[in-house]
């Protein structure tokens, strides 16, 4: 069974909020890794058919969502801190 409108509709907008999502990164290598891992992860789940595994892949998508936005907040608010010291050496 092929996938629904309604499930396309639902991958892409949650496609588009993680690209948006790692244009929030504070670093660029932050957001390139999000991008590419974003990315890959569809392409690798694009002709998936199975209506169970699609929705699990969503559900994980979702999930990387809220991760990244997260992990977005608080780096920025963490490297815009006067007291962090940030170390480009590392």
């Amino acid at each position: 069974m092929s996938p629904t409108a309604a499930t396309r509709a639902r991958a892409l907008s949650i496609y588009r909020k993680l690209i948006r999502g790692a244009k929030k990164m504070p670093t660029p290598n932050r957001q390139n890794f999000v991008l590419l891992k974003t990315r890959n992860g569809y392409r690798e789940n694009m002709y998936l058919t199975d209506t169970d595994e699609i929705e699990f892949e969503l559900r994980l998508a979702d999930t990387n969502l809220d991760t990244v936005l997260v992990q977005a907040e608080h780096l920025s608010n963490l490297f815009n801190d006067p007291r962090y010291r940030f170390r480009e050496d590392i």
